[in-house]
C-alpha cells in the first residue's frame, strides 16, 4: 500500500529563487531600482532594514559612494528605501523529511491485535464462574494495564534516545519485573478471598499476555504477537461457533494458556537477540562502572504513563464489572459491546498520525496566527469524526456477528453501553493526542475525575455511565481545542 506524501510548499513551486549577485562584481546600477533587483532576493528575505545594510556593505558599497551614486546620506538610508520598495517574499526552506510517514496498513494490523484478545473471554464466559473472578480479572487488567504503559514509555524513551540495545535490555528487565507484580497481585487476591485457581491462573495469563505482548509491539515485531494469538483465539472462535461444548473445555483451556505463554517467550526472545552481553562483560573487566537501565528521573516521567494506564484500564473495565452478574462469569453483552473499541484502537493510531502530518502542513502553509488556530482546531474535528466513523462501522459490524451468531441478544441496555463505550473511545483518542504533544496531566485528572465519579455513582445505571462519559469528551474536546490551537507544540 503506497504512503501519502506531503506537497511541496506552493512558494517553491511558483516562484523561481533567484541567485545573489554580488554588488562588486555586477555593473553598478544607474538608480534605486536597478538596485533593488539587483538585490531582490535579499531584500524579499529581510525581516529588517538592516540585513540589507550589511549585505551592501558586505559588497563593497559605503556611505560616501552611496551619497553620490544615489543622492541619500549613508548606507542605512539606502536600506530603508529598499526595504520598503521590495515587498516581504521569503524564500521557502527545503522540504524536510515527513516523520509522520507510516503505512496505513501497520495501524490496521495494531486494530486487529487490540480487538482479538477480546474473544478469549466471550469463550472464557463459561469457564470463569465462581466466587471472586470478576475481582481477579478487574485487579489483573488494571495492573497489567499500569505496568504495561509504563514499560512502553520506558521503551520508547530509549529508542528515542537512539539506543536500540539498551531499549531491549530495558524492556527485558521491565517485562520481568511486571510478571513479578503480576503474580504478586494475584497472590495477594489469593490471600485475600477464596477463588478458584481456574481463575488465578487466566488472570495471571492475562497479565503475562499483556506485558509479553507490549515488549513485541514497542520493538515492532507485530507478526509475532500475531503467532502467540494464534492458539488462544482460534481455539476460542471454534469453541464459541460449536456452542461452548463440555467436552471441548480442557481443549479450551489448553489453548488459552498457550497464548501468554508464547507472547512472553517472544518477547524474550526479541529482547535477548541482540541483548549487549560482550560489551558489559568486557566493561567489567575493565572495571568500568556499568550505566543503571533505568534511573530515577526515567521513572518519575514514567508514573504519568502507568497512572494513565491505570484509569484508562478503569474507565473500560467499569461498565463491564458493574454489570457483572452477582454469580461470577462475563457479560457477553458488555463484552460485545467493548470490542469494536477495541479494533478502533487501530483507527485512533492512524488518525494521530493523520492529525500531526496535516498540523505539520498548516505549519508551513499558514502565515497568521488567527488562521492557524482555526484551521488547526477544524482539523481536531475532522480527526475526532473520522474515528468515531470507524468506531461506528467497527460497532455495526461487530454487534451484527454477535446478533447473527446469536451470541448476545439486543436491547436497550446493550444500545446504551455501545454509546457509553464509543463516548470512551474517543475520549481515549484525545487524551492520546494530548499525550503525544506533552500534554500529559490533564488528560490524567480529567479522566480519573470521571473514573471517580462513575463509581462513585454506579447506582445511575448505564445512562448515568452515559452521561460521565460524554461529559468526559465534551471537557477533552474543548481542551485539546485550546491548547493544540498555537502553533508552538505543533513545531516539535
Amino acid at each position: 500500500m503506497t504512503v501519502q506524501e506531503l506537497p511541496s510548499p506552493p512558494a517553491q513551486a511558483s516562484r523561481p529563487r533567484r541567485k545573489k549577485v554580488s554588488y562588486a562584481e555586477a555593473p553598478k546600477p544607474r538608480d534605486v531600482e536597478e538596485l533593488c533587483e539587483q538585490y531582490a532576493a535579499v531584500c524579499e528575505s529581510a525581516v529588517h532594514p538592516l540585513e540589507i545594510a550589511s549585505a551592501l556593505e558586505f559588497d563593497g558599497l559605503n556611505d560616501p559612494a552611496a551619497r553620490k551614486r544615489y543622492g541619500v546620506s549613508d548606507v542605512f538610508t539606502l536600506a530603508e528605501e529598499m526595504y520598503r520598495r521590495v515587498p516581504r517574499r521569503p524564500t521557502e526552506p527545503e522540504p524536510t523529511p515527513d516523520p509522520w510517514r507510516v503505512s496505513k496498513l501497520r495501524p490496521a494490523l495494531h486494530g486487529l491485535l487490540y480487538g482479538l484478545p477480546t474473544v478469549c473471554f466471550a469463550a472464557a464466559d463459561k469457564l470463569l464462574l465462581g466466587h471472586g473472578v470478576q475481582t481477579i480479572l478487574v485487579v489483573s487488567l488494571l495492573t497489567s494495564w499500569a505496568l504495561s504503559q509504563a514499560l512502553a514509555y520506558l521503551g520508547y524513551l530509549r529508542l528515542g534516545q537512539g539506543l536500540p540495545v539498551q531499549a531491549k535490555r530495558v524492556m527485558l528487565a521491565g517485562l520481568g519485573a511486571g510478571l513479578v507484580g503480576v503474580l504478586i497481585a494475584m497472590g495477594a487476591m489469593a490471600m485475600l478471598m477464596t477463588v478458584q485457581i481456574p481463575a488465578l491462573l487466566f488472570g495471571l495469563g492475562l497479565g503475562a499476555y499483556m506485558l509479553g505482548a507490549t515488549v513485541i509491539l514497542v520493538l515492532g515485531e507485530e507478526r509475532l504477537l500475531f503467532l502467540s494469538l494464534a492458539p488462544g483465539v482460534l481455539s476460542a472462535i471454534v469453541f464459541l461457533l460449536l456452542g461452548r461444548p463440555e467436552h471441548l473445555e480442557r481443549f479450551a483451556w489448553g489453548a488459552l494458556g498457550a497464548t501468554p505463554l508464547l507472547a512472553v517467550g517472544l518477547a524474550v526472545a526479541c529482547t535477548i537477540k541482540a541483548a549487549d552481553v560482550r560489551g558489559r562483560s568486557r566493561s567489567r573487566r575493565l572495571g568500568a562502572k556499568p550505566e543503571p537501565l533505568v534511573t530515577a528521573a526515567d521513572l518519575r516521567k514514567a508514573w504519568p504513563s502507568a497512572a494513565f494506564g491505570l484509569v484508562a484500564g478503569g474507565l473500560l473495565v467499569f461498565p463491564v464489572a458493574a454489570t457483572m452478574p452477582g454469580h461470577g462469569g462475563t457479560n457477553t453483552g458488555a463484552l460485545i459491546a467493548s470490542l469494536p473499541l477495541a479494533l478502533s484502537m487501530g483507527a485512533a493510531e492512524w488518525m494521530l498520525v493523520w492529525f500531526r502530518r496535516r498540523s505539520q502542513r498548516l505549519l508551513r502553509q499558514t502565515r497568521e496566527l488567527r488562521a492557524f488556530a482555526a484551521r488547526a482546531q477544524l482539523t481536531l474535528i475532522a480527526a475526532a469524526l473520522q474515528y468515531l466513523g470507524a468506531n461506528a462501522l467497527m460497532t455495526i459490524a461487530v454487534i451484527s456477528i454477535a446478533y447473527r451468531s446469536q451470541l448476545v441478544h439486543m436491547d436497550w441496555t446493550l444500545l446504551f453501553q455501545i454509546v457509553a463505550y464509543m463516548a470512551i473511545g474517543c475520549s481515549l483518542f484525545l487524551a492520546l493526542l494530548l499525550q503525544g504533544f506533552g500534554f500529559r496531566i490533564f488528560p490524567l485528572a480529567a479522566c480519573t475525575a470521571a473514573l471517580g465519579i462513575e463509581v462513585v455513582f454506579r447506582h445511575w445505571g448505564v445512562f448515568g455511565q452515559v452521561k460521565i462519559c460524554a461529559e468526559l469528551l465534551l471537557v477533552l474536546a474543548a481542551y485539546a481545542g485550546w491548547v493544540l490551537g498555537g502553533p508552538a507544540r505543533h513545531a516539535s
